[in-house]
Order: structure tokens, then sequence, then C-alpha cells
């Protein structure tokens, strides 16, 4: 019996490296300042992770936006109708409209009704207006962090790839 032969792209193991590095940093860095459970930073962090420079600061870009999108629409439903399904649904309809209107819009436009599905999830989930916009606002912090980590590496790692490739 033939084993099937496995080939992995150029840049895997960077990709690897750099997602279990940063994985590590967002995560141990966020929970000692008092995130209990960063999983929006790492899921970040995967989204933006990229070996080009040039790529990984559209993906920042991209990220950011699809986060402003579907957090400021997730907090306004919030304030017009509440914590219900029905809100979700026009904060998530809402969303995708921005994304559909704005020109130049990034393609990853899904992000956007995401973002703002979770956050009214988690506000059916709430204790109330105030403490459902402070979760809003840590999840925004999470990503900046997450892809603000992915960006910093990308630069690093491409730095430290140069310096070992030109020895």
């Amino acid at each position: 019996m033939r084993l099937p032969t496995v080939t992995l792209r150029e840049n895997a193991l960077l990709y690897v490296v750099k997602l279990i590095t940063g994985s590590m940093i967002v995560w141990y860095g966020l929970r000692a300042a008092g995130v209990a459970e960063p999983y929006w930073a790492m899921i970040s962090l995967i989204v933006v992770t990229e070996p080009d420079v040039v790529v990984a600061k559209k993906n920042v870009r991209a990220r950011l936006i699809n986060t402003a999108n579907g957090t400021v629409v997730a907090c306004a439903a919030l304030l017009a109708f509440g914590a219900s399904f029905l809100s979700m649904m026009v904060a998530m309809t809402v969303s995708v409209l921005i994304a559909m209107i704005w020109q130049n819009y990034p393609a990853n436009w899904r992000l956007a009704p995401n973002t703002a599905v979770i956050l009214m999830a988690a506000a059916l989930h709430g204790t109330g207006l105030p403490e459902e916009v402070r979760l809003a606002m840590y999840r925004v912090m999470e990503v900046v962090t997450g892809s603000a980590v992915a960006l910093l590496q990308t630069v690093v790692y491409g730095y430290v790839l140069d310096r070992w490739r030109a020895s």
C-alpha cells in the first residue's frame, strides 16, 4: 500500500509559526490585561496573518472596517430596539446594506454581519445595555489587538527572513 504524497505550500511553516507565536502573545497578553477569553483577538490574528506586508495591511484594514461596521450597527440596534432576535436581524441586514452600498468595501464583507450577529447574540445574554456596550468595546479592542499583532509579526518575520536569506 502506497501512502499519498503530502506537499506543503511554501509559506506553511511560516503561517504555523506566526499563528502559534501570535496566539500566545494575544492570549497571554490579553489575559494578563484582564480579558478572560480573548478568542476574538485570536480570530483576528488568523484572519490578518500573511507573509506579505502589503497583503497583511490590506487584511488589517478590511478587518477593522468590518468590525466597525458590525459593532456600530449592533450598538445602534441595541439602543433603538433592545436585545432581541428581531433587532439582531435588523443589525445583520443593515450591516450587509452598508457593505453593499459603500464603494470599494473590502471583499470579505461577511465579517460585518457576523460581527453584528455575534455582538447581538452576546447581548441576548447580557445584563443590560451598559454591560452589552462594554462587551462590544472589549471585542473591538480584541480585534484591534489581534490584527496589530499579526501585522507586527509580518514586519518582524519579514525582516528576520530577509536578513537570514542575505547571510
